[in-house]
């Protein structure tokens, strides 16, 4: 009796081994934040058809480009290069500063040496011609008062005083001729003298309007700088905005539906992607990195 209850407690023991088994490892399930949706919606705007680079049932990894606008891209960067040499050709172009007027010529006073000269000795011969002229007469008054004077003697004195008028006639007519040319001389230097002033007065306004000028086109310049300057940053600022649609996870194209041009002119589209199963939990990802029987029937 007694080894029979050894031995079935024996047996109860071994039976209650057996049965309990050992409690299983804890496995670690990824947290709920963080974990990509099984199904995507993508919306984007292109300006042509084949700015979409997917097709519906393509697969896309993570990363891969799914609509990219590269012709208006293209355009505008083509654009922002003719506007950069513009630029540049008006940074370095050479606007020349007009050259100051010549110092004008300084005309001195003329003395009218000779000319005055000249009036000298004129009147000088018209003094000696008048003081001939008074003699010769007080001559034949005297003579006329004489008793017995032959006619003949003052005929001869008479024929004298005609000749000594004669002389101081063309004493006057030089004397006028010498005054007469320093006149002209006079004349001719305030001729010369208002010709060199109403020079300096064309040359002073023709370098001042040609320095009006040249500020002008700097003026020009610089605002044409500016503008084109503007112009390059607006392209600038165009190609940042064109978005370059990547995928965020990778999986499969299910659908793309176009929604329609918007006033913009842009075609809209919306993008279902269905996300790859290993990308939702990481633990169905195989070492060798090929998708598992779970992660196709994800995708």
């Amino acid at each position: 009796m007694l080894a029979l209850v050894t031995v079935a407690g024996v047996a109860m023991a071994q039976q209650s081994q057996f049965v309990l088994p050992t409690s299983p490892p804890e496995q670690k399930t990824p947290p709920a934040t963080g974990e990509a949706p099984r199904r995507l919606t993508i919306n984007v705007a292109v300006a042509d058809v084949e700015d979409l680079k997917v097709a519906e049932g393509d697969r896309v990894i993570v990363g891969q480009l799914i609509a990219d606008q590269s012709r208006q891209r293209q355009r505008l960067e083509a654009q922002a290069q003719q506007l950069d040499l513009t630029l540049h050709r008006l940074q370095v172009a050479t606007i020349s500063a007009p050259l100051p007027p010549k110092r004008p010529l300084i005309i001195l006073d003329p003395t009218y040496l000779e000319e005055t000269a000249a009036i000298d000795q004129a009147k000088a011969t018209i003094d000696q011609a008048e003081a001939a002229i008074s003699a010769k007469r007080q001559e034949i008054d005297y003579l006329s008062n004489l008793d017995g004077i032959e006619p003949i003697v003052l005929e001869h004195e008479t024929a004298k005083l005609a000749e000594l008028q004669r002389h101081h006639t063309s004493a006057v007519r030089g004397y006028q001729l010498a005054t007469g040319k320093r006149s002209t001389a006079e004349y001719h230097h305030s001729i010369t003298l208002a010709e060199a002033i109403a020079n300096q007065n064309r040359d002073y306004l023709t370098y001042q309007r040609q320095v009006a000028e040249y500020e002008q086109r700097l003026r020009d310049r610089e605002f044409q700088i500016s503008q084109t300057q503007l112009r390059v940053n607006e392209i600038n600022e165009a190609i940042e905005t064109l978005a370059v649609i990547r995928s965020p996870y990778a999986g499969r194209v299910r659908r793309i539906k176009w929604l329609g041009q918007g006033t913009d002119g842009l075609l809209s589209a919306e993008i279902t992607l269905m996300v790859r199963a290993s990308a939702r939990n990481p633990v169905l990802e195989r070492f060798d990195g090929v998708p598992s029987a779970a992660d196709a029937a994800g995708d």
